[in-house]
Formats: structure tokens, sequence, C-alpha cells
């Protein structure tokens, strides 16, 4: 064996310099030596699929599940809204108002009103009061006038207890100066003022009742008038009138043109003199809107707890199944079979041939869960055989109406909601209160709520749980990090050593030649 000069054999220079080889062989695009930021970014990526994924797929489904369950809750609300709606007597104004010369007067009427004919005779209409000024007219409306000192009195029928106001008026004030001295106390008088123009420069006040009728009449005079000036003279050109009509010999009197419920729940609004008729009678179009409003939220209601309570199986160029955020959710599965028993419901109190909705042409689609009006043909495509459901709506409607309402359970008052006790709207009151509010008196706890919270409580449970396995993952990873640096140190020093002892052998080897 040969021996170099620096006491190492020949072997063990050659073994240092395939060592040298493979150490600047390791594969390191950034330069000699391993590739740090690759393996530490490697073993981050393997240990977060590993760990925290499953972790944030939780989280993931957890939070879908809570948006589906507020969703459901504002969908829940919304139809109880319209539930309340369809409950109010307002909602099934099923009394129509028309008069046989509306030049004469207008009517309407509101839910209640008895249904009959009247006939209106209209004496009088309402007007304001008008005076004018008719002595002292001035050739200017702001300059200097030729009026006398004094004191202008205007006393209101019924306003300030009918004490007369006194305004003073200065020698040879202007007109618009006691016009606005008149129009700063009309919260007292009732009585406006103006200065008006005959087109030939002359100027003349004008005063008027702010309202109709006799209350807002007035009286006005000029006292204590000064020696020298003009006194002003005032008269009236339209007298303070109440509007008045005659019905069944009564005589009416209305200090408007407005006469509202002198026939109970009417309203009639005179525009002239003369005789008109006045009929209420049946009107079932605005129950039937309302029944449609309410039907197609029903509708939004059951397409979403359907649409996110669906599953999907895998078929055809589908590789995979889909669910949606409430599948096998017990509460949301609940409600789609308790909402619909209870609008399919019959009303054993109701002893009549109506006494539910498929009764009066309202039912069930198997296929979509809606509402709807029953079709001639039904929910198959075999010949018509059934009657249509809107005509048999229309049809009880008009040939008894109380019944109906009494199927639905509406409420007997003029408020636009109602909160139903009775009924299929009673029934499903019940039930949507239950589940917002935890029971039909409003108390306890609304389940859809409690299970937001539990959902809340579990994902930020798990969250914690995340940010601790991060925090390990971090610490691992640096500790990687640092392990690989030390080795990376160490090969440098070896790659040194092992390219001087290369020299050395290189050297050695061309001294021995």
């Amino acid at each position: 064996m040969a021996i170099t000069s620096s006491g190492l054999s020949t072997s063990n220079l050659q073994s240092a310099a395939a060592l040298l080889q493979q150490l600047n062989t390791v594969s390191n695009p950034a330069g000699s030596g391993l590739p740090v930021t690759q393996y530490v970014q490697d073993l981050q990526s393997i240990l977060q699929q590993e760990l925290e994924q499953p972790l944030q797929n939780q989280i993931s489904s957890l939070s879908s599940q809570q948006k589906a369950l507020s969703s459901l809750q504002s969908a829940l609300q919304t139809f109880q809204q319209a539930t309340e709606t369809l409950a109010s007597m307002q909602s099934w104004s099923t009394v129509q108002a028309s008069t046989s010369n509306s030049s004469i007067l207008s009517v309407t009427a509101s839910p209640g009103a008895s249904l009959g004919s009247y006939s209106i005779q209209v004496s009088s209409l309402a007007q304001a009061q008008t005076t004018f000024q008719s002595s002292g007219f001035q050739s200017t409306a702001n300059g200097t006038s030729t009026l006398a000192s004094g004191t202008l009195v205007i006393t209101p029928a019924t306003l300030n207890k009918g004490q007369g106001v006194p305004i003073n008026i200065e020698q040879g004030e202007s007109l618009q100066d006691i016009a606005n001295a008149i129009n700063q106390v009309t919260s007292r008088t009732g009585v406006t003022a103006s200065v008006i123009s005959t087109g030939q420069n002359s100027y003349f006040l004008a005063l008027s009742s702010i309202q109709t009728g006799q209350a807002y009449g007035f009286t006005v005079a000029e006292t204590n008038v000064g020696s020298t000036g003009t006194q002003i003279g005032f008269q009236t050109d339209t007298p303070a009138a109440d509007a008045t009509i005659v019905v069944g010999g009564q005589t009416l009197s209305s200090s408007t043109n407005t006469f509202q419920n002198f026939i109970p729940n009417v309203t009639m609004q005179v525009n002239g003199l003369g005789t008109a008729n006045v009929t209420l009678s049946t009107d079932t179009s605005g129950a039937e809107k309302a029944v449609q409003t309410w039907m197609t939220a029903y509708n939004t209601l059951i397409d979403t707890i359907r649409q996110d309570t669906a599953y999907t199986p895998a078929s055809g160029g589908n590789t995979s199944s889909s669910a949606g955020p409430l599948f096998g959710d017990p509460l949301a599965q609940g409600l789609l079979q308790q909402i619909p028993a209870a609008v399919s419901s019959s009303i054993n109190s109701v002893s009549s041939q109506y006494n539910s909705l498929a009764s009066i042409g309202i039912v069930l689609d198997p296929t979509t869960g809606h509402l709807e009006f029953q079709s001639a043909s039904g929910f198959s495509s075999a010949a018509g055989t059934l009657p249509d459901g809107q005509t048999m709506f229309q049809q009880a409607l008009a040939s008894n109406l109380p019944n109906v309402e009494q199927v639905f359970g509406v409420v007997d008052t003029t408020a636009s909601q109602a909160i139903p006790s009775s009924g299929i709207l009673g029934n499903l009151y019940n039930l949507l209160n239950t589940m917002l509010v935890g029971n039909s008196n409003g108390t306890g706890q609304s389940p859809i709520q409690s299970e937001i919270s539990a959902l809340q409580s579990q994902q930020t449970s798990i969250q914690n749980y995340l940010n601790m396995v991060d925090t390990q993952i971090q610490d691992r990873v640096q500790q990687y990090e640092n392990q690989l640096n030390k080795l990376n140190t160490v090969m440098q020093q070896a790659q040194a050593q092992m390219q001087q002892l290369s020299a050395m052998f290189k050297s050695s080897s061309s001294s021995t030649g």
C-alpha cells in the first residue's frame, strides 16, 4: 500500500474523493448541499394534509350546516309572517263598493262592511271661508299705505276658545306687513292672509280659513281707528260650511268632503250635489289573491328545505354522490313531514262540505311538494276527470265564505296581521312558533337556534384544536429545518475537507509519478 506524505493511504484518499463526488451530486437547484426549503415545504404540506385537512373539512361542513339552518330559520319567519297576514280579516276584503255616479260621490269599503244598497243625497259641500278687503285699496303691496292706525281683530268660530286675536296696525303700514302679522297668529285664528292685485295698480287683502267646515269660520273687524288715514273694510265672499248628506232620512254633516264610518267601514268622498246610489257587494278577488300569496310563501319554504336535505347518488357521468348541508338532520327532515301534514289536515270543528284545503281545490303536488290549485288531470297524464281547483275555490268563496274563513282560521280583526288559533293557519302557526321560539306560547328555547348554537360550539372546539395542531406542525417543521441546516453545515465542512484531501491526493500522485 502506498503511503502519501500526509500519512493517508492512497485508498483512503480515493474513498474521500468518491464521497466528495456524492455530496456534490445531491439535487439542490438553489445551490450546494441539501435543498432545505423544498424539504421543509414538502414536510409541512404532508403534515397539513394529514393532520389539518380533516379538521378543516369538519369546520367547513359545520359552517355549511349553520348557514343552511339560518336560511331555514329565515324562511320559516317569512312564512310565519305570511300566515299571520292571511289570518287577518283585512286580507279577506270581501266587500266591493260602487256608486252610480262618481261625479257626485266616490266610495270605498274596508273589511267588516255590511252588504247592501244606499241612496245618498249630497245637499252641500264643505268649503273654507274666504273674506276680502272691501275698502281702503292701495296702489302698492309693499310701499307705505294710506291706512289709518288701529287694531284688526280676527275672531275664530272655535279656535282660541272663540276669543278674538288682535293685530295692531300702524298708520301707513303696508298691506304686505299686515298680511305677515296675520299669518304669524294663524295657529290661534286658523286664518291665512295674502295680498292680491286687481291688475290695475290696486291691491287688497284676502283672508281664508286653513280648513273647510263651520268650525273654521271667523269674523274680522277693525277697532280703535286713528283720526287720519283710511279705514279697512272686509266682506265675506264664501262662508265656512260643512258638507251634508241625507241617508235614510237622516242628515249627516262633516267638516270635510269625506264621510268616514257613517256607514260602518265605508268611506264616502262627496264631489258634487245630487243623489247617487251606493252598492256594497261581495268581492272574492281579494281573498283569492291573499291565498295565492300565502301559497307562494309556503312553496318557497318547502323548496328551501328540500334543497338543503337532498341527496343525489352517483350515477352515469356523475362519479360521486352529493348531499345537502342538512341531509340527515332530524329537525329539517321532520319539518319536511310536519308542515305538509299541517296544511293537508282536516278541520274536525267545521261541520260542512268544506273542511280542508283539498275540499276547496288546494292540494299538494307529490313531485314538488308545492301547494297548488288542483288540475283537471290531477298529477298524472291521464285524461281530465277532476274539477278545476281554482274554480272549486272561487265557488266555495261565493257560496260559503264564512265556512272557508273557518277552514283557514281567519281572525276577525282589521289589523294587517293576526295570530290564528284555529283552522289550518292555527295548526301551522303553532308548529312554526315551536320551531322559532320554543312553543306556541312564545316561551322556551328555539330548536333551530339550539342546533345553531351547538354547531357553533362544536366548530369553536374544533378550531381551537386545529390551532393547537397548527402550532405543533410549525414547531416540528422548524425542528426539521434546523436539523437540515445543521446537516448542510456538516456537509459543507466535509466538502471542504474532501477538497483539501483531493488536492493533496493529486499532489502526492504527481510526486510519486
